[in-house]
């Protein structure tokens, strides 16, 4: 089939059909992904791209100004960039097709304002709707602009875009926070091995295999064990009387 101009399509005219379940034939969506690039990383600077007249905006026109900005930041930054669709292609784009080739000046016009047959999605922007959001590096925003701008001859729809910079935010800090860093080993814990040995408590004498405790259970000290008493000598037999 013949690709049409978006301008065919341009044009809000009637009420919006999203109802799929009710339409047989429908073909798949363009826009084979939403996010791109590194989605786990804050940037510093934001793009947006904004509709300034409403509007349908194909989904082929946006899978279109996707690539177009992926190829210069791959270049540029890679993976040093978050590109994001912000908007689904909900409304499905009829037509009422005409047969054409040999023989088509015998062939009627058919019927007039006939419902048609889906040809493909589109969304349905308002003024000031958000189609595509960039985030990037401070060293890629000229790439960033670069890239933009191919993408705005992309859309159907006259666009601006916006630049938004994060106040207070410093990339550099935001790299080392995701850095592993280790942290060093306190002076304490490197002490000599005869310090640690000088502070541990002396162990408790042990008698038998048992431990000699004091009254009301407590460990005897040195000081107050009281000494072991002296034996005292044995006494010597008296000695016998002489007989007479």
């Amino acid at each position: 089939m013949v690709r049409k101009p978006s301008r065919m399509y341009r044009r809000i005219e009637g009420q919006v059909y999203t109802r799929t379940e009710y339409m047989g034939g429908i073909p798949h969506c363009r826009i084979t992904q939403f996010d791109t690039g590194n989605v786990h990383q804050q940037y510093r600077f934001q793009f947006s791209v904004k509709a300034e007249e409403a509007g349908n905006i194909q989904d082929k026109a946006l899978e279109a100004a996707r690539v177009s900005i992926v190829r210069v930041m791959d270049k540029a930054a890679s993976n040093n960039f978050h590109l994001k669709v912000r908007k689904y292609p909900h409304a499905i784009l009829r037509e009422h097709k005409m047969a054409t080739g040999a023989g088509a000046d015998r062939i009627s016009d058919g019927m007039r304002l006939a419902f048609g047959k889906p040809v493909g999605h589109a969304v349905r922007a308002q003024i000031g709707a958000t189609l595509l959001t960039l985030g990037c590096r401070s060293e890629n925003v000229p790439e960033a602009k670069i890239a933009l701008r191919k993408a705005s001859n992309k859309l159907s729809v006259p666009v601006r875009v916006e630049m938004i910079e994060l106040q207070g935010f410093a990339e550099e800090a935001r790299a080392a926070a995701l850095a592993p860093v280790e942290a060093p080993k306190p002076e304490a814990e490197a002490a000599p091995a005869a310090e640690a040995a000088a502070e541990t408590p002396e162990k408790p004498e042990a008698t038998g295999g048992r431990t000699v405790l004091g009254k009301g259970g407590k460990l005897p000290s040195k000081e107050t064990t009281p000494p072991a008493k002296a034996e005292k000598p044995e006494a010597k037999p008296a000695a016998g009387k002489k007989g007479k």
